[in-house]
């Protein structure tokens, strides 16, 4: 992977995510930078829109008319004759390319170099499955939850996923991980193997650390054999649901022991993430988890991911009294929302994150249009699913809302988000006066996630209605010694006055 590309007027800078033309930084969407990176790397040949649309869009499916938005947006930035575009084939870069200072003509061939540059990037390759059973239905079905993994791992905001084609050039090769990783600049590798046990087909997975060989995670999955073509996107689905948080805490981990001063945009991104997943939903996490998405957004204002993230991030908190009620910070919370659409609106998590923090602020209608698009753009995205499910339940359609809610939470068993969800959800059971099951729900946020307190408050408000006060003021209490900072006034805020003034009779005085 090249470090800098010149051509004409322009630097490009992939490492940096970063777009110079005559040394100004250029304002260009998240998609639009993935096409230019595209064009470029292709650029001794004419490259199809189909391989365009898997390249930019992995795992996707997206109109044509999308890619054709986003080749006319480079080339206002590039000038019209920027990008070919060749009837009935495809599109190809025309400009002459430089690096480190040699011309490097479009239609030379030059020799591959290794892509150890970009190691330094979240970037992940899927490895062709190992089956152990010469069967060519089981090849069949090994090729299928391969690509069925690395579709699904496309939809993982922060990582940058090798395509099938590079990634799959590796079969039967014998090349060790290491090589691996400088051959396709990826810092992780998924691996599997697939095996015939007598009627029983066990598929073993784990994600690797690339340059070391340490395995960080393993998982083992079994299926009937006569089952398995039946259950593959459920197999699938499990996979991801145990590597997700494993590659997420792995990447954390590695910006940890990064120098500061190298840190980029994904990585204070990330960073952002393993704050809230690793503190909880507390106040000193909010904060921390808001400084890194503005750092973020600093270093890329076109950061489309992380402007819709802070957005979210910023309307919970005020929701929930972790920021004050301010008109200044709703307005910041909407401008965020509303740019981040403007650069990635063929972003499902982009779309998701923002709709979710439109219904936040009070832009109901605005908010589920926004949400139902990204459910359109990618129908398993768990977060769109319960903040849509959310939405409908505001505005009163608790049925609807709720089934929605436990949709969305069902297809992401693994999710580090679902302690928050259950507490949401369980406000909306308690409103419902479905009061068994809000119980239920909110001792289930509990054990998901034992740090956070407005579980226990719910918990001792579905307990005060059911009429166990001693019972309700041990969970309060519990809430308390979770949060000191917590007071009757943010109770109030979320649950409404009635229940506010409850609360009041079980506050006893801390000593």
């Amino acid at each position: 992977m090249q470090n800098h590309y010149h051509f004409d007027r322009c630097e490009v800078r992939p490492a940096e995510r970063l777009l110079l033309v005559e040394g100004v930084p250029a304002v260009v969407g998240a998609r639009a930078f993935d096409l230019l990176l595209c064009l470029l790397a292709h650029r001794d040949r004419v490259i199809s829109k189909l391989e365009v649309l898997e390249i930019v869009w992995p795992g996707l499916v997206v109109e044509e008319n999308n890619l054709s938005v986003q080749v006319s947006a480079l080339r206002k930035l590039l000038g019209p004759k920027a990008i070919t575009t060749i009837r009935g084939r495809g599109y190809r870069f025309a400009l002459d390319v430089r690096h480190g200072g040699a011309s490097l003509q479009s239609g030379m061939h030059q020799p591959r170099e290794p892509r150890a540059a970009a190691i330094d990037k979240p970037t992940i390759a899927v490895l062709p499955f190992n089956v152990l059973s010469d069967d060519a239905g089981i090849h069949f079905l090994a090729n299928g939850l391969a690509e069925d993994v690395i579709a699904l791992l496309a939809r993982v905001p922060g990582f940058l996923l090798i395509s099938r084609a590079s990634s799959f050039a590796f079969r039967g090769q014998g090349v060790s991980l290491p090589e691996v990783a400088l051959q396709l600049g990826v810092r992780f590798v998924v691996e599997g193997s697939v095996r015939l046990k007598g009627d029983v087909l066990r598929i073993s997975t784990q994600l690797t650390d690339a340059a070391s060989g340490r395995v960080l995670w393993s998982g083992r999955f079994d299926s009937r054999r006569d089952e398995a073509v039946d259950l593959q996107e459920d197999i699938v689905r499990g996979i991801i649901s145990e590597l997700e948080p494993e590659l997420t805490r792995a990447e954390i981990a590695h910006i940890r022991r990064q120098r500061p001063e190298n840190q980029d945009a994904w990585a204070h991104y990330h960073q952002a993430v393993g704050a809230i997943a690793m503190q909880g939903w507390g106040k000193d996490a909010m904060a921390e988890a808001r400084s890194q998405l503005q750092k973020s957004v600093a270093l890329d204002p076109a950061f489309g991911l992380g402007h819709a993230h802070y957005a979210l991030l910023t309307a919970l908190a005020r929701n929930i009294g972790l920021l004050p009620d301010s008109a200044s910070l709703v307005n910041d919370a909407l401008v965020a929302a509303n740019h981040a659409i403007g650069l990635d609106d063929g972003s499902s998590e982009v779309l998701g994150y923002a709709g979710c923090a439109l219904c936040d602020l009070g832009h109901h209608a605005r908010g589920i249009e926004i949400l139902h698009q990204a459910l359109e753009i990618d129908p398993s995205n768990a977060q769109a699913h319960v903040a849509l499910g959310a939405a409908l339940a505001l505005t009163g359609k608790f049925e609807a809302g709720i089934e929605k809610m436990r949709f969305g939470m069902k297809i992401s068993p693994r999710d580090r988000r679902l302690g928050f969800w259950g507490w949401a959800l369980g406000l909306f059971l308690l409103r419902a006066d479905l009061l068994d099951e809000a119980l239920a729900e909110a001792r289930t946020s509990s054990r998901r996630d034992s740090r956070f307190h407005l579980a226990r408050v719910l918990e001792a408000v579905v307990l005060d209605r059911q009429g166990c006060l001693v019972e309700a003021g041990a969970a309060l209490a519990i809430a308390r010694q979770l949060c000191p900072q917590l007071t009757l006034n943010q109770i109030t805020l979320i649950h409404g006055r009635r229940v506010g003034e409850r609360m009041s009779l079980l506050w006893v005085p801390v000593t």
